[in-house]
């Protein structure tokens, strides 16, 4: 009797546990921003090296979203903040991003899309700056502006970012 008291037990644990693990499993997948979805909303966290020495210069803190990521014409806007190691701070926008392409699949589970995108500098915005945009699995961005139409303002590395906003994530934390 003992025996099967344990037995029944264990079976239910065991079933109770499924249960959970299965719960987890569905929460966090639909908290996933995944690349089949159309819209898709992150951070941008990103250092950029200057150009010439290519040590860290510039802390790159923003915010982007892409929409119509799953068409030929996928809207894609971006503001950040670029703030010098030292001292000073500024704002950019990439907006109007226009595809060349249909986007590019690779073997890593990326999406990479390319084309032209209009970029606020100091002396106003730059139009038609190639722009390579690609999303990594389902956790990173990577923004690559032409360094030649932006006078090599963002270095020599891209912009770098995550798949996620922790303000739509933990809206706690943004009150």
């Amino acid at each position: 009797m003992q025996t099967r008291i344990i037995g029944l037990t264990l079976a239910v644990a065991i079933i109770s546990a499924a249960l959970v693990l299965s719960i987890v499993t569905i929460s966090y997948a639909q908290k996933s921003t995944n690349l089949s979805k159309n819209s898709i909303k992150g951070a941008l966290t990103s250092i950029q090296n200057d150009a010439s020495t290519l040590k860290p210069n510039w802390i790159v803190s923003g915010v982007f979203r892409m929409d119509n990521a799953n068409t030929t014409s996928p809207v894609f806007n971006a503001t950040f903040y670029m703030i010098k190691t030292s001292t000073a701070s500024h704002q950019h926008t990439i907006s109007d991003f226009k595809l060349n392409a249909a986007p590019t699949i690779t073997n890593n589970n990326s999406t990479m899309y390319e084309g032209t995108s209009t970029v606020t500098m100091k002396d106003g915005p730059v139009n038609d700056v190639p722009t390579k945009i690609i999303l990594m699995d389902e956790s990173a961005v990577s923004i690559w502006l032409d360094p030649s139409k932006t006078k090599n303002h963002f270095g020599n590395t891209p912009i770098y970012g995550t798949q996620h906003l922790i303000c739509v994530e933990s809206p706690n934390y943004c009150k």
